[in-house]
């Protein structure tokens, strides 16, 4: 009797036991029953009916990262390209993951080489290169309506790399080049327009102050004849007389400083003056 009760007792303890449960926290564990899901159970401790119930699937929940491949597709303006995708998802439902699709990875690669396709049909190479982020969003949007159906979440869909065929590569090259010398060109003639305005502004600005001299000397030509004008008004015949003998002893100074002068011509009344001024000396 003792050993029925003990064969009895540990009997239900092994059941009890096989009917305890562990989930780490990266898993979810699928549970089925009699053949037919019954439930999820998420981390933590958990019971379980033995015989009756029994885990089928160990989901990992861990974001998980997709082995990057080459997609090949044609682009609006008929450029064939090669893209490079990195694909991150996470199963937020492990029972969909696991009854909804026989192959979930395969079925992601499919489902992202559509989707990818079909974005880059409507926008042209130039467009590919420049807007990554846009065509990353623009697929994740498309593809999520797929991926709820599967339980997973498309955490990043990143375009890494974008590849062109030989033929293209040095048309843009030559394009390149082209727009290169097109800015070399166009920043040469700005500095040539710069510098043929900084020499207008400086031709003028001489000009001006070649204006403001000869306008400073006409008014000192002015004041002196004005001058001039005065002396004569007050001292009359001897103020005349006194003015022509200075300008014509200016002209033989003059006439006297040039080389090439052979002879000077001394007017008579300045004859007389000096010798007038000699006599006075002389009597002296």
């Amino acid at each position: 009797m003792e050993i029925l009760s003990l064969s009895l007792f540990a009997f239900i303890l092994v059941f009890f036991m096989l009917g305890i449960k562990i989930v780490p926290q990266s898993k979810n564990y699928v549970v089925e029953r009699l053949g037919r899901y019954a439930r999820t159970l998420e981390a933590g401790l958990h019971v379980i009916i033995p015989i009756l119930e029994t885990i089928r699937h160990k989901v990992d929940i861990l974001e998980t990262q997709l082995p990057t491949n080459e997609i090949s597709t044609i682009t609006l303006d008929n450029v064939t390209i090669e893209i490079e995708v990195a694909i991150l998802y996470r199963v937020v439902k492990a029972e969909n993951a696991v009854y909804r699709i026989s192959d979930l990875e395969q079925a992601i690669l499919t489902t992202v080489t559509g989707v990818v396709r079909s974005v880059i049909g409507k926008t042209d190479l130039d467009g590919v290169q420049s807007n990554r982020r846009m065509l990353s969003e623009a697929i994740e949007e498309d593809l999520r309506a797929v991926t709820d159906e599967w339980g997973i979440v498309l955490s990043r869909v990143e375009i890494i790399d974008v590849d062109v065929d030989d033929d293209t590569k040095r048309a843009m090259q030559l394009q390149l080049n082209a727009e290169r010398n097109r800015r070399a060109a166009v920043r040469q003639a700005e500095g040539e327009k710069e510098a043929a305005q900084l020499q207008a502004d400086a031709d003028l600005y001489a000009a001006q102050k070649q204006a403001e001299a000869k306008k400073t000397l006409a008014d000192a030509e002015a004041y002196a004849v004005s001058v001039v004008s005065q002396a004569i008004s007050n001292g009359g015949e001897p103020a005349i007389n006194f003015e022509v003998k200075k300008i014509q002893a200016k002209a033989i100074e003059t006439l006297g400083q040039q080389k090439s002068s052979k002879m000077v011509l001394i007017p008579s009344d300045l004859l007389e003056s000096l010798t007038s001024v000699a006599g006075k000396f002389l009597n002296k």
